[in-house]
């Protein structure tokens, strides 16, 4: 899902393409905000992975001494911060982030997860920890009607049991859940992210991995020439 509120700057224009965004201007620059506007404005449901504490999207970057009334705020929405799409989409903008500084625009990231996820994530991506808040219960994202994926369930217990269920989660990355209660849960979150990894509920998902492994001598670059060495 795909909502713009400003027209982004040039300089990142092409990197605003696969996850959802805002690009909001303080909100001096608003005679009347939009319902999206005073949704992000007002969440309550985000956290800095700093400190633990609610925070909000629109308060600028400590390093940055930009005049707030003179800011945008981009505003991305990430899936769980351990999934490969958020590593991928932050190279670029970590990249990117001279440009955005340039333009006046400052980075937020929302992400779905804990602290401990948040810090391994900056640590891979290089992304500013500062740029990041948490939201961990997905509240926001639900606020915002972003598309959530397929919503498959599991078969009952008689078809499917739970002992079946512990055995195949101990093949997938993390543990298996301490409590019964959690089980059938994080199998069910599991089941409806492998069905989109395959193209189930997720248009264009095959074509994407598949030019990931093949090439696209049509795409764009993602190394300049100055990345490039020989050896």
């Amino acid at each position: 899902m795909m909502l713009r509120m400003v027209t982004p700057a040039s300089a990142i224009a092409s990197l605003v393409t696969l996850l959802p965004f805002f690009l909001v201007s303080s909100v001096h620059s608003f005679s009347s905000p939009s319902p999206t506007y005073n949704k992000i404005a007002s969440a309550t449901s985000i956290l800095s992975p700093i400190t633990g504490e609610p925070t909000s999207l629109l308060q600028p970057n400590s390093n940055d001494d930009a005049p707030i009334t003179n800011k945008k705020t981009l505003v991305v929405f990430l899936p769980q911060l351990g999934e490969f799409d958020s590593f991928e989409y932050c190279e670029q903008l970590h990249a990117a982030q001279p440009a955005l500084q340039s333009n006046g625009i400052d980075l937020k990231l929302v992400g779905i997860g804990d602290a401990t996820s948040a810090q391994r994530f900056c640590s891979f991506t290089g992304i500013d920890i500062r740029s990041l808040s948490l939201d961990p219960t997905a509240r926001l994202y639900q606020d915002l009607e972003l598309y959530p994926g397929p919503a498959f369930s599991l078969p009952n217990r008689d078809i499917v049991s739970d002992d079946l269920l512990k055995f195949v989660l101990k093949s997938l990355p993390g543990a298996v859940p301490e409590t019964t209660e959690e089980l059938r849960p994080v199998a069910t979150a599991w089941w409806n992210y492998l069905a989109m990894c395959a193209g189930i509920g997720a248009p264009g998902t095959l074509r994407e991995i598949l030019r990931g492994y093949f090439g696209d001598v049509a795409g764009p670059g993602r190394v300049g020439g100055e990345g490039v060495g020989v050896v």
